[in-house]
Parts: C-alpha cells; structure tokens; sequence
C-alpha cells in the first residue's frame, strides 16, 4: 500500500467519481486511495462495473485468473473496499463508493495495518476541511439522499394518524433477519483527531447482508434482535439522531449519531441555507404556552433549527431547517415540544434500486448504471455518442432516434438531456 502511480490515482478518482455519489478529486483523496489501495487492488477496482458482480464475471473483464482474483478481493473487502454478499456459496462483489462506503469501513473496527490516526485526519479534512465543501455537497446535494432522519417514535403527537413501519426504527430492526454493530466512523475519526466525546463508540447498527458481510470481515459483531433494540433505546435515552439507509424495504443500516461527532449533521448544519436537507415525514411543534424556555431543546437541536428570541419566552422553530428527528422532544422537561405530520410527505424510495436510480439520474449518471462496465471499449464508444445526443437540440435529437430506431434512446435522451452536468465519462 501507498504506491499508487499517478497515473492509477486519476483513473481511480475518475472510476470512484462515476459513482451516484462521487468523489471530488483532491490531494487528500489521493492520499487516502494511496494508503488504502495497492497498485494491484486499484487496477482491479478500475476495471469493476457499477453492479454487483461475480467473480468469473470479473476474472474475464480484468484478465487475473479466478482463484488469485477472489484472494486480491477478499484482502479488499477486509479493508472496507468492496462488498462481499454471499448467495448459495457464491460471492458477488461490488466496489464500495466513498460515502456509504469504505470512508466508513476502514473506521469501524481498531486496525494495525494502517496508520488509522494519520487515515482520521485525511478523512477528516477532505470531508469538513474543505472550504468548497465539495465532498458534502455531494454527499447531501439532491432530491434523493442516501440518508434519512428517523424521528424518535415516542415524540408524536396524538394527532398523527399514521406511521408507516419504515419510519419506525423498532419496525425496521423488527422486520430485519440479521442484525450487527460496529464502531461509529465519526466518532472513531475524532477520538484520533483527539476530539473523543462521552458518546459509546459501538452504536452503529447494519442488517441483513451487509450486517454478515461486515461480521464476516471483522468490520461489526453479531448481535441478537432483543439486543438492536436495546442500542436503539439506548441511543434515544442519550440524545441521539437516528439516521438510517433512505428505502422503505431492505435498510441496511441505522446509526446513532452524536451532533459534535457525525459529519452528515455537520453537513446539514453547514448547508441548511442553501441546499434542501432531507428529513423525515415529521416536525416540531412547539405548544407556546407550555415552553419555559429551559433552552435544552435549542442545545440539543443537531442542526439548530431551534432558538430562543431576544425579549421571548417560547422557544422558535426554522421550520425549514427541522430535520424531523425529534431528539428536541425528548429533553423538553415540559412537553412542550411533539413531533406533528408535516404538510407534505417526503417521498422515500422502495428499495435500494430505486434510489441508486433516482439518485444517478439526478446526478446525471444514469449512463452508468446501464453501461456498467468503465473499461469496455463498446460501452465507452456508447457513452460518447449517447452523451453527444443529449447535447443536441430536441429536433436534431428526434431526427437521430428516428435514424437509429432505438426505444432505448428514446427513453434516455429526455432524461440526459435534463441533466446538463451530464459528461462523457
């Protein structure tokens, strides 16, 4: 590890980049791939299409015999690098993006094979130290997120309705057959940063196969139902947020997260005045005549979306600046704070597919989940001529499809073309 050429350090950036949440180019990150990838493990990483794959499918795309490539990829998957779900004995395997990825993984766990401090203080300046904040955007930039504030059930009001079970974290751990916890990236990162809080750093919670993944390669421990629960109590005991995998079915992780440690809340906090952060299907409401005005709702706010006004009593909601979590409602001494339904649902994917969707096509990186293979020279040659069409005036684009008597460009080419950012990749 950390002899990367610069030449395999671009085409890793470039192949990590194409994913729906990309990799901003920077020389932390250069760094960071150079300390986590050999030259062998990144010329295979290049070479991986944008879906899971098997290992003679990948065998035959990077040319390394099949036996020595599930060795090279093995090693990767115990660094957080790829994902290894196993189906009926058999391996597919899938090239972790940065975020949710092996920025996490290679955090979850006490490891000696790298300088862990030295990876902490990369990690963190190349996500917060930014003064662009390229990487958050891009992590928390869009419509569809990866991530979505759980509000803590024992805060609504009397008045909501409904609660869908995927808005319920016991419903989601209940309905999961597999459970598992790890390290807290984020808080692991400031213990390194000699910023540790009082916070337990064991809280992260994963399901079902990412959960045996992650225990299969040391990254988590094998915990029971009764026990996930128990953490979830726990975490709502101490003031915690609980951000989980934005899907209706098939959540694949919950973490418990500390304002002062989690990046994504720092992202949220340092973005709320110009990029919409997303939110569960709930708000505060604040019963005036009830409040104190303690102001420990305001300190407990992750993303000080609370204040108390000069000259007044009741504490004041930015509402457009809630996140719907209801941490602020479990410390109100009064109760004075409940969760209310908000007035317009937020739309949630239903699986992990249609997020990846929605998220390459708000991206403009849609291109990459139907042509998934980077080094394939007929699917490079189809990215440019695809990506060209787009560029070209909707009548020059109707004379083309009707040329080439595609149904497929006449599907993609409006979507493409309603994405500017869309580059040949």
């Amino acid at each position: 590890m950390g002899h990367l050429t610069m030449k395999r350090q671009q085409e890793l950036v470039k192949r990590l980049d194409a994913n729906p949440v990309g990799a901003p180019d920077s020389k932390e990150l250069r760094e960071i791939l150079s300390m986590l990838y050999s030259e062998e493990e990144a010329s295979i990483a290049c070479q991986m299409p944008y879906s899971f794959s098997s290992t003679r499918r990948l065998s035959k795309l990077t040319g390394v015999e099949a036996e020595r490539l599930e060795e090279i990829l093995s090693g990767m998957a115990n660094k957080g690098l790829v994902l290894d779900i196993r189906r009926k004995g058999r391996s597919s395997w899938f090239l972790n993006p940065l975020i949710i990825g092996f920025f996490e993984f290679t955090m979850m766990r006490v490891r000696q094979d790298f300088d862990q401090t030295k990876l902490a203080g990369l990690l963190h300046d190349y996500l917060l130290g930014d003064p662009e904040n390229k990487m958050i955007i891009e992590a928390v930039a869009g419509e569809t997120q990866l991530i979505r504030p759980m509000v803590h059930e024992g805060t609504l009001d009397d008045s909501v309705v409904e609660v869908l079970d995927y808005e319920r974290t016991t419903s989601v751990i209940n309905s999961a057959k597999y459970w598992a916890v790890g390290l807290c990236h984020c808080r692991h990162v400031q213990e390194h940063r000699g910023n540790a809080c009082d916070t337990p750093q064991e809280m992260c919670l994963s399901l079902g196969p990412v959960a045996e993944h992650l225990v299969r390669q040391g990254l988590g421990r094998s915990i029971t139902r009764e026990e996930s629960l128990e953490i979830v109590a726990k975490a709502r005991e101490m003031g915690l947020v609980q951000l989980a995998d934005n899907v209706q079915k098939g959540v694949v992780f919950i973490c418990n997260c500390c304002s002062c440690c989690c990046g994504i809340l720092e992202a949220y906090r340092r973005l709320k005045e110009t990029t919409p952060i997303q939110t569960s299907n709930f708000i505060a409401r604040v019963q005036e005549d009830a409040c104190i005005s303690c102001g420990k709702c305001v300190k407990a706010c992750p993303v000080e979306a609370l204040s108390i006004p000069a000259k007044k009593r009741p504490v004041e909601l930015e509402q457009g600046w809630c996140i719907g979590c209801g941490v602020c409602a479990t410390t109100c001494p009064t109760d004075a704070i409940t969760m209310v339904d908000r007035p317009q649902r937020v739309h949630t994917p239903e699986n992990v597919t249609e997020r990846v969707v929605r998220m390459a096509l708000e991206r403009g990186k849609l291109i990459n989940l139907i042509l998934d293979e980077p080094e394939n020279m007929t699917h490079r040659v189809l990215r440019g001529v695809i990506n060209a069409l787009a560029a070209l005036p909707p009548s020059k684009q109707l004379l083309a499809s009707k040329q080439l008597q595609s149904k497929f460009l006449k599907f993609m080419l409006p979507k493409l073309s309603h994405h500017p950012s869309s580059k040949v990749l």
